[in-house]
């Protein structure tokens, strides 16, 4: 899923979403070279609200698009990626009256189980990269065990 091209506009989301800034952060994350303090943080303001530790239904895409630059992009962006990924897992909950949508093919969305099914669809690619990549494997076995548990706080 290219961020640059998903219409995060027709995605529902509290007065607070601006889908103006959903592709360029995604492709901040992306063209990310060092590891920094947070390199996440503009994703999670900008398909949730990082401060309420709430997800906006834009979260869902999201997921997808971090799934793949998981997949797709080594080092710095894998890493911020995993980070996200992890810091929204068992904490972060739908802003209130986004819990569910209705994407562009009619079908009802939940946020919370729509991100932990993504993830579950990617254990697999997930493991492959955990073997290859030894900066992400204690990232992505925490993630796979996160997803293992549901949307708990894993400990």
């Amino acid at each position: 899923m290219n961020p640059q091209v998903m219409d995060w506009a027709a995605i529902p989301g509290p007065k607070w979403y601006q889908p103006e800034t959903v592709a360029e952060a995604f492709a901040a994350l992306q063209r990310s070279t060092h590891d920094g303090p947070d390199q996440g943080a503009r994703i999670r303001s900008t398909v949730g609200n990082d401060h309420a530790g709430t997800l906006y239904p834009a979260a869902v895409a999201g997921t997808d698009v971090l799934l793949e630059i998981i997949t797709d992009c080594p080092g710095p962006p894998r890493q911020a990626a995993l980070c996200v990924l992890l810091y929204w897992w068992g904490c972060f909950q739908p802003e209130p009256g986004y819990e569910s949508y209705t994407d562009q093919q009619g079908e009802t969305i939940e946020v919370i189980p729509a991100i932990v099914e993504r993830v579950g669809q990617a254990v697999g690619t997930l493991q492959l990269i955990a073997e290859q990549d030894s900066n992400a494997r204690a990232l992505i076995r925490e993630l796979i065990t996160a997803q293992n548990q549901g949307w708990t706080l894993v400990e």
